[in-house]
């Protein structure tokens, strides 16, 4: 054989003639001796010094389960590179050889099974075998195993470790494209729900978790922020499509909300909303455009908007209702925007489908009761105080207000820094220390609440957390007194007085209902519950009810009133309701007196105990409580006003009458538009009888025909196209009402009556044949529709239509608040177009 250097290749082993081994044969005991691993076999054979061109014969042979390897590493050629493969740091190469001691492979030993006693050995010709051994048995992969500590690393955290690994082509990666799409689009739906950069999976340590994990796939997917930004765009587009079919397959007309934001980058931004019906009978509501607005704010720059985004979405047919504030450039916006889709449209059709947000009308309602007509000019002179600094003049500004501006002086002094909090916070631990709460939370860490004027009900949680926080408030007001710094003391002008708490207590009680309402109509809820059209009127004539019973109660006795009847005093009374009310042009809707005051009551002017009586039989089982006058104590109940001095209870008096003005203004404007008398009478539950059990004075009942004309010509109009003429012989499965045996004569007798007159009328429009049904017993009035759309098919259609409609455009204020989230301070220069995709995605998904 010859005696020349042997090379790592099997090919490079010239052929050679069997000679004797120079080392001497082992015996039968040395082999029952032998060490198990590889590796201990490896450190033995090292003791012996190798000749400078060692042959196969000169190398130490290594057995394992009956078959021989040499060392790699000993055959290779001098000045050799030696293999590149990560898996080299976790192996021992060898070569295997024959009972001739000749070559015939190269093979792979993994170290850490070879610990264990139990050594696998893999073929090198290619190492994707060895690499899938270490991910799936030790859970190594090329990340990892670099991250693995040693004497001379830093440690696994290591800030200055650097270089990304380059991005295997797809065409060469074993995982399948299908899971590196769906983790692609669960990251960006990551970036986008979460509202963090989109450069987060670029983070070193972040890298370095998901290489833990699989290595491969991290080397698959494109994570810099330029990458998710176009998986953003392509998602947006993707899933465009599948809104727009079902746009064009909603049971419902689509209905829009708009409302306008200025974003922190100082942009005019339009949201505009999708409200309809879905398919399978559930509300739905799609941001269809988050877009930036340029121009003027007029009336007709606006309906250009609306109408690109309507042609953009292919709704055309479909637009049905408008949702927006009390603004007067919404009408005129409207107005352009209906004519344009339809040319044949009226103004009086424009004004039924303008639906006025009653959030905002509730806000507004709140303002005037809370700083009179006025309430913008009042909030604007704040605003402006704020921004050039004048402090002083801004709490003279609010002391004007009485108690409210008082507290509100007193929450922004505890507010202004945080040594004060942190003050406040002691006082009133020390205080929920020294009191014992056997059943009663701890409102030790509650924070007082400041109010917003852009925000809604937000002066009404400053009120009531200042309520509920009152013995702090004292104590704190009691220990700043002691401060010797006159600025670190509460003004002496804006301590609160016995006499302001009971006044906040009065004020407290009276916008509850509206909060409450508020709270209950901004969302939509599940099934009938919530955030409904009906809703509307029904909710205003309760707190109309609310407001009348506040108004009363606050109402003076004077000499000139003393010797009056207790007729007298209701017909004042109602002189003076009617007395706030402007006209509109329409029917004088002149407010009924309060519930005490009818079937002849006994009341007694001075002592005015008897609650109102809200009618509530009609409502759902499931919005009772809400509207329940067992929960609804009458003002006699709950005010304080006997030990109120005479100027707090004027102060609330014209407080009173200044909400009762604006929510009556509103009140008539419902009048407007015929579908939100509509709502009631086609949600099966109230029908025509709750109005008409409602209105009941003589001048009343005009209105209850005012509803009935007004929503047969709606229907005439927009539905029903062959007058909706169908056979009485329909029939209806509506629950049978039995009555006593001895009635049964009388019974057959009406029976025969009303068939005669069935018979006698021949074929009935569909919404006559619906106001002669008995209220349902039904929660949902969605899907008592769906299931009698055979019996109704055009007033079906027509009912389905205005349950879509959303009593609130509180969608466009929520939206807001979330691209406000996405706009930090560290990514106001995202582009308006990167910002509408990012919420319509978040909505979407």
């Amino acid at each position: 054989m010859s005696n020349s250097p042997l090379s790592p290749s099997p090919a490079g082993f010239p052929p050679t003639t069997l000679t004797p081994c120079p080392t001497p044969p082992s015996s039968v005991f040395s082999r029952l001796s032998q060490p198990k691993t590889v590796a201990k076999q490896l450190e033995e054979a090292a003791v012996g010094a190798l000749p400078p061109n060692p042959t196969i014969e000169n190398l130490p042979k290594i057995t394992w389960k009956n078959r021989r390897f040499v060392q790699e590493d000993l055959l290779a050629r001098k000045g050799a590179k030696g293999r590149k493969s990560w898996i080299r740091s976790h192996r021992t190469f060898l070569v295997e050889l024959n009972y001739q001691d000749l070559p015939i492979g190269h093979v792979w030993c993994c170290n850490r099974c070879d610990m264990r006693g139990a050594a696998e050995l893999f073929s090198v010709q290619a190492t994707s075998s060895a690499a899938d051994h270490l991910r799936k048995a030790h859970r190594i992969t090329p990340a990892s195993q670099s991250s693995e500590s040693s004497p001379g690393d830093e440690g696994v955290i290591d800030i200055y470790s650097g270089a990304t690994p380059k991005r295997r082509r797809l065409e060469q990666s074993a995982i399948p494209r299908a899971k590196i799409k769906a983790i692609q689009e669960l990251s960006v739906g990551f970036v986008i729900d979460s509202d963090v950069p989109f450069t987060i999976f670029e983070h070193s340590f972040l890298r370095k978790i998901f290489h833990h994990f699989d290595s491969d796939l991290v080397l698959q997917m494109a994570w810099s922020g330029s990458s998710v930004t176009r998986e953003i765009h392509r998602l947006f587009e993707a899933k465009r499509d599948t809104i727009k079919a079902e746009l064009r397959n909603a049971l419902t007309a689509v209905h829009i909300s708009f409302d306008l934001w200025t974003s922190p980058n100082r942009f005019a931004i339009m949201a505009v909303f999708a409200h309809f019906i879905d398919q399978l009978g559930h509300q739905q509501s799609r941001l269809l455009a988050l877009r930036r607005q340029f121009g003027a704010h007029s009336g007709e720059n606006l309906a250009g908007s609306l109408i690109d985004i309507v042609h953009e979405w292919e709704i055309e047919g479909r637009v049905g209702c408008a949702i927006s504030d009390n603004m007067t450039v919404n009408d005129t916006c409207l107005y352009h925007m209906y004519q344009r889709l339809d040319p044949s449209m009226r103004p009086v059709d424009i004004k039924a489908r303008r639906m006025r947000c009653y959030g905002h009308m509730l806000n507004l309602v709140a303002r005037a009761f809370l700083f009179g007509k006025d309430a913008e000019s009042f909030e604007l002179e704040s605003d402006i105080n704020g921004m050039r600094g004048l402090v002083e003049q801004d709490l003279d500004h609010w002391r004007t207000k009485g108690p409210i501006g008082k507290l509100r002086n007193i929450v922004k002094f505890i507010r202004s820094s945080p040594q004060r909090s942190e003050q406040f916070k002691r006082v009133a631990r020390e205080q929920d220390h020294e009191e014992y709460r056997l059943c009663e939370e701890s409102t030790a860490e509650l924070e007082v609440v400041m109010n917003n004027e852009r925000r809604w009900n937000s002066t009404y949680m400053m009120i009531e957390r200042a309520l509920r926080k009152q013995t702090d408030i004292r104590a704190f007001i009691f220990a700043t007194q002691e401060e010797e710094d006159g600025a670190r003391r509460i003004p002496a002008e804006d301590i609160l007085s016995s006499e302001d708490w009971r006044v906040l207590g009065e004020v407290n009680e009276i916008l509850k209902p509206i909060y409450l309402q508020t709270m209950r109509t901004q969302g939509w809820g599940k099934g009938d519950s919530h955030g409904r059209l009906w809703e509307v009127l029904i909710g205003m004539e309760y707190l109309l009810e609310h407001f009348e019973d506040w108004k009363v109660f606050y109402s003076e006795v004077t000499e000139e009133t003393m010797g009056e009847t207790q007729v007298d005093a209701a017909e004042r009374i109602a002189t003076a309701s009617a007395n706030f009310r402007e006209s509109n042009g329409r029917l004088s809707r002149v407010r009924r007196l309060p519930a005490r005051f009818e079937e002849d009551e006994v009341y007694a002017l001075p002592q005015r105990s008897q609650p109102p009586r809200f009618v509530e039989s009609a409502l759902p089982l499931h919005s009772r409580a809400d509207y329940s006058t067992a929960e609804k104590r009458s003002a006699s109940e709950t005010s304080q006003k006997s030990t109120l001095p005479a100027d707090h209870r004027a102060y609330i008096r014209a407080s009173i009458n200044n909400g009762w003005k604006k929510l009556n203004e509103y009140y008539d404007k419902l009048g407007e538009s015929p579908l939100f008398a509509a709502a009631i009478i086609l949600h099966p539950r109230f029908e025509i009888s709750w109005l008409e059990a409602t209105w009941v004075s003589e001048e009343q009942l005009a209105w209850v025909r005012d509803a009935k004309a007004g929503i047969k010509d709606y229907f005439t109009r927009w539905y029903d196209a062959n007058q909706g003429l169908c056979e009485e012989t329909t029939k209806y499965d509506a629950a049978p009402r039995t009555m006593g045996q001895e009635d049964d004569q009388y019974t057959q007798w009406i029976n025969s009556k009303t068939k005669k007159a069935f018979a006698t009328g021949g074929s009935v429009g569909e919404l006559e044949k619906y106001l002669r049904l008995e209220p349902q017993d039904t929660q949902d009035a969605i899907e008592w529709w769906r299931d009698y759309r055979a019996s109704f098919p055009s007033l079906s259609s027509f009912a389905l239509d205005v349950f879509a409609i959303p009593a609130m455009a509180s969608d466009c204020e929520g939206q807001f608040s979330l691209a406000k989230l996405t706009l930090t301070s560290q990514r106001l220069s995202m582009g308006a177009d990167t910002l509408e995709h990012v919420q319509c995605l978040k909505n979407w998904c």
